[in-house]
C-alpha cells in the first residue's frame, strides 16, 4: 500500500518507519519541507511536498498536533485520490471525527489512536483504537495487518473513545505532572532522591518518563478532550476529601479506599503487582 505520512514529528517518523517495513513505498510530507527531508533521510524514504505526496497515496496518515488535525484531515481528503484511506492518529477524536463526517464519499475515513509513543519498538502487544467513519477495503487490509503483527485493535465511537481517554491518558498524565510539580516545590528534594522505597522509586521513574515526552501534547490532551476536566475534578475532589479526613485525625480513610478499590481486581493480580514492584526494585531496573 503506497503511503504518505503527513507530519514529520516523532510519531510521523515512527509511522514512516513502520510503513516502510510493512506497507511498501512511503513518502513523508510536512509543511516544513526541511523537517520532512530530515525525517525521510533518517528513515530511508522519500520526502515531497504535501501537494505532491497526497494524491499519489493509497493511505494518507495525518500525524500532526491535536489542534491542527481536523483542518489537515479536511485539506488532505480534498487532495486524495478516489478510494484512498485517509486517517489520523490524534489522541482526541470528537473534533476530527466530526470533520470527517462532513467530507465527501470519494475516500475511506478512519480515525486511529495508537496507545503508545515513539519509544515503542513494535506493535506486538500494543493497543490501537479505531473509530471507523467510512471504512472500506484499505481499512480492512490495515486492520488485518496490525492484528497479524500482534496488535490489539478495538473499534469504538469518538465519544466513547474520549471518555475512556480522559481516564487512561488525561487523569494519568495529570497525576504525574502534579507529582513532578509538587516535588519541585518541596524543600529537601536532594535527599528525597537518595532515600528510596520500592513504590517511590517506581513512581519517580514514571514521572521522569513524562519528561521524555512532548509537553505540548500533554497540554492539548487536557484542553481538547472535553471529558478531561471531569476526570481532573474527580481526582481533585478525592485529594480534598482525603486531606480533610487526615487533617481531622482520621487514620482509617485508607481502609475505606482499599475496600472500595479492591473489588475490580483478583487477589492473584494484586499479588503479582506487588511481586513485580519488588522484582524491579531489587534488580535496579527502575
Amino acid at each position: 500500500m503506497k503511503t504518505t505520512i503527513v507530519g514529520a514529528g516523532a510519531m510521523g517518523r515512527w509511522f514512516a518507519d513502520f510503513a516502510k517495513r510493512n506497507l511498501g513505498e512511503v513518502t513523508v510530507a510536512d509543511i516544513n519541507q526541511v523537517t520532512a527531508a530530515k525525517t525521510a533521510s533518517e528513515v530511508g524514504v522519500t520526502a515531497k511536498s504535501i501537494e505532491e505526496a497526497v494524491p499519489e497515496a493509497e493511505l494518507v496518515l495525518v500525524c500532526v498536533p491535536i489542534s491542527k488535525t481536523p483542518a489537515v484531515v479536511k485539506s488532505v481528503a480534498e487532495r486524495a485520490q478516489r478510494g484512498a484511506l485517509v486517517a489520523d492518529i490524534a489522541s482526541v477524536k470528537s473534533d476530527v471525527v466530526e470533520t470527517m463526517q462532513e467530507i465527501g464519499e470519494n475516500v475511506e475515513l478512519v480515525s486511529i489512536h495508537p496507545l503508545f509513543g515513539p519509544g515503542a519498538r513494535e506493535v506486538k502487544g500494543k493497543d490501537f483504537v479505531m473509530v471507523p467513519v467510512r471504512p472500506g477495503k484499505r481499512y480492512i487490509a490495515l486492520k488485518k495487518l496490525l492484528t497479524k503483527l500482534g496488535a490489539r485493535v478495538t473499534e469504538m465511537d469518538a465519544e466513547e473513545h474520549d471518555r475512556v481517554m480522559a481516564v487512561v491518558q488525561c487523569m494519568t498524565h495529570f497525576v504525574l505532572l502534579v507529582y513532578l510539580h509538587s516535588l519541585k516545590s518541596l524543600k529537601g528534594f536532594k535527599f528525597v532522591k537518595k532515600l528510596r522505597t520500592p513504590m517511590f522509586s517506581r513512581l519517580m521513574e514514571l514521572a521522569k518518563s513524562v519528561l521524555a515526552g512532548n509537553p505540548e501534547l500533554y497540554g492539548e490532551l487536557q484542553v481538547h478532550n472535553k471529558y478531561a476536566r471531569t476526570a481532573r475534578s474527580c481526582l481533585l475532589e478525592s485529594c480534598r476529601a482525603l486531606d480533610v479526613a487526615f487533617s481531622a485525625g482520621n487514620s482509617k480513610s485508607p481502609k475505606v479506599i482499599f475496600k472500595e478499590a479492591i473489588s475490580p481486581f483478583k487477589t492473584e493480580e494484586i499479588r503479582r503487582a506487588y511481586e513485580e514492584l519488588y522484582r524491579k526494585f531489587e534488580e535496579g531496573v527502575e
